[in-house]
C-alpha cells in the first residue's frame, strides 16, 4: 500500500513543480547590469573583482557580482531604480558609482588605479604571510620560500594551521577535500593529486575555506554539506604556458623501477593536465580507493577474515579518490587526466572532468597480536600469520557541467561512473590462547575471491532567480545504480579444544557466488523568500526513494560429482531492501553587520521495507519518524578574526550488508551476519572554530572543535562461545569462535579538538607551526549480551620549524606525539596506554645552482604495545642529483632508500570488543637512480589573477555583506 501511493505523490510534487515554474517565468522581467573591469596603467582586464550593487537608502547589498577572466561581470534580477555601485579588488582602491538602472540591459565599466596606500608600504606587504578575509584564510606564497622543484604540498606544509597527517592534508583540523585553481575543480575531490602534481612556482596566493554544495552556494542556506576545500591562486605568467616534469629510474636489488609524468597545459581559462606513474618501489600515488566497496574498508590488505577481523565485501562507500596507504608492497600503475574550460561564445557553460585509471598487485604479510574483552577478569588472545595478495584495476570518470541559460536560470549537471575489479588470495594461520595461556582453537585457511562492481550518478541542479531580490527557486535531482557480483571460496581446516585439551577437527571446503545491485533517486527543492532586510527564510521538500538486492549462494564440495554441488541453505540468502525517506522543513537566516545566524527545522518520515526470499520468507518493515533541528552562528569580530558554531541532527540508514540475514563463514573462527532488524540511527553534531590573524605579525591562530552523539548507534553485537553454542538459530558456534551481528546500542559519542598556531621567526628566517589536540571517543559494544563501551582517551601535538632562508637552502623539522589510553568497562585490568612519537627531518641544498643534495629521516617510537610491537623505527633516506641543460631542466639522481635497513610498519587498532597490533611487510633498502626532465614553458602575457576565491552560498555568499 505504501510503494503504491509514491507515482500519486510524485504526482503532486510534478504538479507543484510545474505551477512554481509557471510563476516563475510568469513573474519574469528581465533586468541586467553588464560591464568591464580593467588596469588605469596597464588596460588588463582584471579577474575577481567583487561588485557590489547596495540599496542608496542604507548600503546594504542586493546583488554580488565578481568578473571573470575577460574582466567581465554581470549582475541580473534587481528591480529598476537608483543604486550604489562597488567595486573592491585586492591592491586597487575601492570605486563607488551612483547609478539609475531601467529595466532592460544596462552596462557600466570601472578602471581601477592601483592604492597608493598600498605603494607607500610595498617593501613591508612583502611581510604579510596570512590575512584572514571573513571565511576565507589566505596565505602569500611568495613568504614561503621553497626550492625550485617543490610542490604545492612543499609549500602549504610551511604555512601555519595547514599540517600533513598520514598522507592527509589538512586545514585548521579538518581535512582538505576539494582543491581548486584559479576557482576551477582540479582532479575532482582527489586533493593529493592536485597538490602533489603541481609545481609551488606558480602559486601566488593559497585560499582556504569552507566550500558550500551548488544548491547552498545558490540560495546562500547551509544544508549541511561543507566541504574543506584549498583554491590555488596562479602568479601572472604562471598560468599560461606548459609546465611539469616526466622521469624514469631503475633500481637495486631486484630491479627496481620508477617511471611517470605529470604535464600541465594552461590556455586562458582551458586547463589540460596529465598524470601517470608506473612503478615497483610501492609509490601508491593513485591508491586503491574503496567507491564500491569490493577491497573492503580504509584497511583492505587487512582484510584478514580472523577473528572479529574485517574481511569480504567491506562496505566502504568514500567517493573522494584519497584513500590510506595499503600495507604490504604494491607494484602500481596509474593515469590520471584533468580538464576545465568555459565553453561557448559568452563563456556561459563552465565545464570540469578528470578521468582516472589505477592497477595495483600488493603483496602483503603480517603478524597480529589481538586480545579480546571477554570478562571482568580475563579475556582471550589471538595470534596470527597472514599473507595475501591483491590485485585490483579501476576505472573512474567525472564531470561537471556549469551552465548560465540566461541571467535568471543556470543548471548543473554533474555524471559520476566508476568501475572496479579485484581479485585476491590469502592465507591464514591463527591461534587463540585463554587468559591462562591455554589453546582455544587452531586454524589453517585459505580463501579467494574475485569481484567486480559499477557505481554511476548523474546530478541535475536547476536554479532559478526571480525579480525580487534574494527570492530564488532551485530544484535538485540525483540518480544512482550501483552493482557488485562476484564469486568466492575457502579450503580451511580448524582445531578445537575444550577445558581437558582434547581436540577436535572441522574441514571447509565451499563456494559462493555474490551479487547485489541498486539503484536510487533523490531529490531536493528549495524556495527562498526575503522577509525584510535582514532575515531570508527557505523552504524545502527532500524525497528519497531507493532499492539493494542482494543475493548470495553458497555451495559446498561434494566428492562424488566432485563439484560445488550441494547448496548450504544456512549460508545463503536472497534479500531485498526499499527504502522511502521524505522530508520538509524550512530554515530562517539573519545577517546584519558583524552577526549572521540560521535557525532550521525538518521533518523526516523513513520506512525500510525489509524482504527474505529465500531460504525462508520473511517480511519486516520499520517506519522512523525524525524531527531534525539545525543551528549556525558567525560573529565576525574584526575583517582579521571570527568565531563559527553550528549544530545538526541527522540519520543514518543501515546499509544492505548489515540487514541481509545470511552468515559469513569466510574465516570459521569468525562468523558473521547482517540484521534485518537494524533501526535507523540518530546523531547530533556540534562544531565550531575560531579563527584570528595578525598581519602585522604574520601570525595565525586557529582553534576547530566538534563532538558527535548517537541514538541507536549501528555497532556490533558479538558472541565469544565460552561453550559450543547455537547462534542465529542454527548455526553451531565452537568454543572460542565468535558471532559477530550489527546492533543498535546507545551511548556512543565522541568530542575532539585542535589548537594550531603559526608565526614566523623573522630573524633567524624561519616558519614555526605548533599544533596541539584531543579527542575522547565512547564506542559501545555488546560482548556475550553484555554492553562494553570501550573508552578511548587522545592527546596528541606537534611542532615544526621550517626555513626561509632561500630557495637554495630548504628544510623541515618536526616532532609529534601521540598517547592514547583505553579503557574497556567490561574489563577491570590495568588500562591500556601507549605512546607514539615521531621525529623528522627533511634537508634540500643546492650548490652553485646545478649540484642538489636531499635527505629525509625519521624516528618512530613505539611503547605500550603488545610484545613484539614496542620498537624505534629510523628511516633514513638521501640522495645527489645534478642538473644539465642551460635552463638546468634536466637532472641525473642517486637515491638510497632506507640506508639503515631498518623500515618498518606497526599500527594499533581498536574497537569495542579488542584491541590489536599488526605488524606489516615493508620494503627495505635500495638504490635508484632517476633521470628527470622539467618542462617549463610559461607565457608572458596572461593578466595578473588575483582571486579572493569562488563566490560562495552559505554564510559568505550571495546572502552576505561586501569584504
Amino acid at each position: 500500500m505504501q510503494i503504491r501511493f509514491i507515482p500519486e505523490v510524485l504526482k503532486q510534487l510534478l504538479q507543484v513543480i510545474l505551477l512554481t515554474v509557471l510563476f516563475a517565468f510568469s513573474s519574469y522581467s528581465q533586468t541586467q547590469l553588464s560591464g568591464k573591469i580593467t588596469d588605469k596603467q596597464t588596460g588588463e582586464f582584471l579577474m575577481d573583482a567583487r561588485i557590489s550593487l547596495l540599496s542608496i537608502s542604507d548600503s546594504s547589498v542586493v546583488k554580488v557580482a565578481v568578473s571573470d577572466e575577460s574582466g567581465e561581470y554581470t549582475i541580473a534580477g534587481y528591480e529598476p531604480g537608483a543604486y550604489l555601485l562597488k567595486v573592491t579588488s585586492l591592491e586597487y582602491a575601492d570605486q563607488f558609482k551612483r547609478v539609475e538602472l531601467p529595466a532592460g540591459n544596462t552596462k557600466v565599466d570601472f578602471i581601477l588605479k592601483t592604492d597608493t596606500k598600498l605603494d607607500e608600504v610595498t617593501i613591508e606587504a612583502k611581510s604579510v604571510r596570512v590575512e584572514q578575509k571573513g571565511d576565507t584564510t589566505q596565505y602569500n606564497a611568495d613568504a614561503y620560500k621553497t626550492n625550485p622543484d617543490a610542490t604545492v604540498q612543499d609549500l602549504i606544509t610551511k604555512m601555519p594551521g595547514i599540517t600533513l597527517e598520514n598522507g592527509v592534508v589538512k586545514a585548521q583540523g579538518e581535512q582538505i577535500t576539494k582543491v581548486m585553481i584559479d576557482g576551477q575543480e582540479f582532479f575532482g575531490d582527489d586533493a593529493a593529486a592536485a597538490l602533489k602534481n603541481l609545481p609551488a612556482e606558480i602559486v601566488a596566493k593559497i585560499q582556504v575555506y569552507d566550500q558550500a554544495s551548488d544548491q547552498a552556494k545558490f540560495t546562500g542556506i547551509s544544508d549541511g554539506n561543507e566541504a574543506k576545500a584549498l583554491n590555488i591562486v596562479t602568479k601572472a605568467g604562471k598560468n599560461q604556458g606548459q609546465f611539469g616534469k616526466i622521469y624514469a629510474g631503475y633500481g637495486t636489488p631486484n630491479n627496481l623501477y620508477m617511471a611517470g609524468a605529470n604535464v600541465n597545459f594552461f590556455k586562458g581559462t582551458r586547463r589540460f593536465s596529465i598524470v601517470g606513474m608506473s612503478n615497483n618501489v610501492n609509490q601508491q600515488n593513485f591508491s586503491t580507493d574503496d567507491i564500491l566497496g569490493v577491497t573492503g574498508s580504509t584497511a583492505s590488505t587487512q582484510g584478514r577474515g580472523g577473528p572479529g577481523g574485517r574481511g569480504g565485501m567491506g562496505g566502504g562507500d568514500n567517493e573522494n579518490y584519497l584513500v590510506s596507504q595499503q600495507n604490504g608492497v604494491s607494484t602500481s600503475h596509474g593515469l590520471g587526466l584533468n580538464y576545465s574550460d568555459k565553453w561557448g561564445k559568452s563563456k556561459t557553460t563552465k565545464v570540469t572532468g578528470s578521468y582516472f585509471f589505477n592497477a595495483s598487485r600488493t603483496d602483503n604479510s603480517q603478524l597480529t597480536g589481538r586480545s579480546y574483552v571477554l570478562s571482568t577478569t580475563a579475556g582471550q588472545n589471538y595470534d596470527e600469520d597472514f599473507s595475501a595478495i591483491l590485485k585490483n584495476a579501476n576505472h573512474r570518470l567525472n564531470f561537471k557541467f556549469d551552465i548560465a541559460l540566461d541571467s535568471m536560470n543556470s543548471l548543473v549537471i554533474t555524471p559520476k561512473v566508476s568501475y572496479q575489479g579485484s581479485n585476491r588470495t590469502q592465507g591464514t594461520n591463527g591461534t587463540t590462547v585463554d587468559g591462562n595461556s591455554a589453546l582455544i582453537n587452531q586454524i589453517n585457511n585459505q580463501t579467494f575471491s574475485d569481484n567486480r562492481g559499477l557505481n554511476a550518478s548523474t546530478s541535475v541542479l536547476w536554479r532559478h532567480r526571480f525579480v525580487k531580490p534574494r527570492r530564488t527557486f532551485s530544484a535538485n535531482l540525483t540518480g544512482t545504480y550501483t552493482l557488485k557480483e562476484g564469486s568466492s571460496g575457502q579450503e580451511s581446516r580448524s582445531r578445537y579444544y575444550d577445558e581437558f585439551n582434547n581436540d577436535s577437527l572441522a574441514s571447509i571446503n565451499q563456494n559462493s557466488n555474490n551479487q547485489t545491485n541498486g539503484y536510487g533517486v533523490n531529490g531536493r527543492f528549495s524556495f527562498t523568500e526575503p522577509l525584510s532586510k535582514w532575515w531570508s527564510s527557505e523552504f524545502f521538500y527532500a524525497p528519497a526513494y531507493s532499492v539493494s538486492n542482494a543475493d548470495k549462494r553458497t555451495y559446498d564440495f561434494d566428492n562424488v560429482t566432485n563439484s560445488y554441488y550441494f547448496m548450504d541453505t544456512t549460508l545463503s540468502n536472497v534479500f531485498n531492501n526499499q527504502t522511502i525517506v521524505q522530508e520538509g522543513g524550512t530554515n530562517f537566516r539573519f545577517q546584519k553587520n558583524k552577526v549572521s545566524f540560521q535557525l532550521g527545522l525538518s521533518y523526516q518520515n523513513s520506512m525500510l521495507m525489509n524482504v527474505q526470499q529465500f531460504p525462508t520468507d520473511r517480511d519486516t518493515n520499520l517506519s522512523f519518524n525524525s524531527i531534525l533541528p539545525n543551528a549556525r552562528f558567525k560573529y565576525e569580530f574584526s575583517k582579521s578574526k571570527s568565531f563559527m558554531l553550528g549544530y545538526r541532527a541527522g540519520t543514518r540508514n543501515p546499509t544492505i550488508d548489515q540487514l541481509q540475514n545470511v552468515i559469513d563463514n569466510s574465516n570459521p573462527l569468525s562468523l558473521s551476519s547482517g540484521n534485518p532488524n537494524l533501526k535507523q540511527q540518530y546523531n547530533h553534531r556540534l562544531f565550531g572554530r575560531f579563527n584570528s590573524t595578525n598581519m602585522n605579525k604574520a601570525t595565525n591562530f586557529n582553534v576547530f572543535f566538534g563532538g558527535e552523539a548517537n541514538s541507536n548507534y549501528i555497532s556490533n553485537g558479538t558472541i565469544i562461545a565460552t561453550s559450543d553454542t547455537v547462534v542465529n538459530g542454527n548455526v553451531v558456534l565452537q568454543r572460542g569462535a565468535q558471532f559477530r551481528q550489527p546492533v543498535n546500542l546507545d551511548g556512543s559519542w565522541n568530542a575532539r579538538t585542535t589548537v594550531s598556531y603559526g608565526i614566523p621567526l623573522t630573524k633567524l628566517k624561519l616558519n614555526m607551526n605548533f599544533y596541539v589536540g584531543g579527542a575522547y571517543t565512547v564506542a559501545p559494544g555488546l560482548i556475550n549480551n553484555v554492553v562494553n563501551k570501550a573508552k578511548t582517551t587522545n592527546a596528541n601535538g606537534g611542532l615544526t620549524v621550517s626555513s626561509n632562508i632561500s630557495e637554495k637552502i630548504d628544510f623541515t623539522v618536526g616532532y609529534t606525539l601521540n598517547y592514547n589510553n583505553v579503557v574497556n568497562t567490561r574489563q577491570n585490568v590495568a588500562k591500556n596506554e601507549y605512546f607514539v612519537h615521531n621525529v623528522s627531518a627533511r634537508f634540500n641544498w643546492i650548490i652553485k645552482e646545478r649540484l642538489v643534495i636531499n635527505s629525509t629521516y625519521s624516528v618512530n617510537a613505539y611503547a605500550g604495545l603488545g610484545s613484539g610491537f614496542n620498537q624505534t623505527i629510523m628511516l633514513w633516506n638521501g640522495g645527489i642529483g645534478y642538473k644539465l641543460l642551460k635552463q638546468k631542466q634536466l637532472e641525473l639522481r642517486v637515491s638510497v632508500f632506507d640506508i639503515l635497513n631498518n623500515n618498518n610498519s606497526i599500527s594499533r587498532n581498536v574497537t569495542e570488543s579488542y584491541i590489536e597490533d599488526v605488524q606489516s611487510n615493508v620494503l627495505n633498502r635500495y638504490f635508484m637512480f632517476t633521470v628527470t626532465y622539467n618542462i617549463r614553458n610559461f607565457g608572458t602575457k596572461a593578466p595578473e589573477t588575483k582571486a579572493e576565491k569562488p563566490q560562495e552560498g552559505g554564510f559568505g555568499g550571495p546572502f552576505g555583506p561586501p569584504h
